[in-house]
């Protein structure tokens, strides 16, 4: 009868060819990282033969990786789940110089550096991310990472500002005056009141229009 066993590894090394199995498992279902480093242990018998389980899901939690496996010892085959240490690196976004709260991000502020991420807390930007649009949302000390949480988006609008309103229905344009009641970027839904006085939200399209969807 096939039952569940989780094999904690206390030994050095499994075979060399299941290593490589799980390295190359790995790389396949979290392609976002650069690089992933492995280290395995045994605490079961050389005869022991372990075959990673494809048709169970693979969890990932704090550096550890925990792999489905089907372990056969003699005419005995199990369910069986395999913790593995690993150490996950990605390349990210790391600023060059420092800045002050407000300051406007530019390209040459950054550089690209793989770095361990396995135990990252926070939310990174991608290499990709559009740095142009943004500005410091709170000190940016040099040689750290940006985050998500340390950014926001350049205000095409500030709480007063005066645009014009859209609202579509079918081929038919409707546009009126409104004012904002918050700041925000291009792509935002911000709050807008209009000159009878109805609050209404509508997406930023740039520094003097807005649609109501």
């Amino acid at each position: 009868m096939k039952y569940l066993l989780i094999i904690f590894f206390s030994v050095q090394l499994l075979a060399q060819p299941f290593e490589e199995q799980v390295l190359k498992y790995l790389q396949k279902e979290f392609p976002e990282y650069q690089k992933i480093e492995i280290q395995l242990h045994q605490n079961f018998s050389s005869d022991d033969k372990i075959e990673i389980d494809y048709t169970r899901n693979i969890n990932l939690s704090k550096g550890i990786v925990f792999i489905p496996v089907i372990a056969t010892k003699g005419k005995k085959t199990s369910a069986s789940v395999v913790s593995i240490k690993v150490q996950l690196f990605k390349k990210l976004l790391v600023a060059n110089k420092d800045y002050e709260k407000k300051e406007l991000l530019n390209i040459s502020g950054f550089e690209e550096k793989v770095l361990d991420v396995t135990r990252l807390n926070g939310n990174p930007v991608s290499v990709d991310f559009a740095v142009l649009n943004y500005r410091a949302k709170t000190f940016i000390k040099k040689d750290e990472i940006l985050f998500e949480e340390k950014i926001e988006k350049i205000p095409l609008i500030s709480s007063g500002d005066k645009v014009s309103a859209e609202v579509r229905n079918g081929n038919v344009v409707v546009k009126t005056d409104a004012f904002a009641r918050q700041q925000g970027g291009a792509g935002d839904m911000i709050e807008f009141i209009s000159s009878s006085n109805k609050i209404f939200k509508a997406r930023i399209i740039d520094a003097t229009k807005v649609v109501v969807e």
